[in-house]
């Protein structure tokens, strides 16, 4: 049991390594959208996508690893808890709180990095409707089809009603 808590151990450090890495590509994503590099963000996508496949591979393994360890689990019908499994290994209680502060790291990682990923699409948002607002404005398009964010067209009808009813 003390080799598989090591392989646990040496996946989750390197499952943490990666989240790391992630953690300062949207960081300085931020600075690429300011500083409008738009071939930077391009980088930043790969990278993004590159270190999201590395992830879901360690995550694999592990998953692989309690799969063979405790095979009376059912790993294919249950979903998968990190916090649960270093829970019931039957490893030392010093070496189960050493992968419990390393799960824990993992996953306030990636709560950095979903606030992180929150914070950019708004200010992508922000700043791209202060762009268009300066095109409309240059262009005195505003009787043009205007868009959401979705892609679909808003309505442009003539009136402007605070309230509308119908009888």
């Amino acid at each position: 049991m003390e080799k598989f808590a090591y392989k646990i151990e040496h996946l989750l450090l390197e499952k943490l390594s990666l989240y790391e890495k992630l953690q300062t590509i949207f960081e300085e994503e931020k600075t690429y959208v300011i500083d409008m590099e738009i071939d930077s963000l391009w980088v930043t996508i790969s990278k993004k996508k590159s270190l999201a496949l590395s992830i879901e591979s360690v995550r694999q393994k592990i998953i692989f690893l309690f799969d063979q360890t405790y095979s009376g689990l059912n790993m294919d019908t249950q979903p998968f808890s990190l916090s649960y499994m270093i829970k019931i290994m039957n490893v030392p209680s010093e070496k189960r709180m050493e992968l419990r502060k390393i799960n824990l790291a993992v996953t306030t990682c990636k709560k950095q990095i979903a606030r992180l990923a929150y914070e950019n699409k708004n200010y992508i948002n922000e700043y791209l409707a202060i762009i268009d607002g300066v095109f409309s404005t240059v262009l005195d398009t505003t009787d043009k089809k205007q868009y959401s964010n979705s892609g679909t067209v808003l309505k442009n009808d003539d009136k402007n009603l605070l309230i509308n009813t119908e009888v």
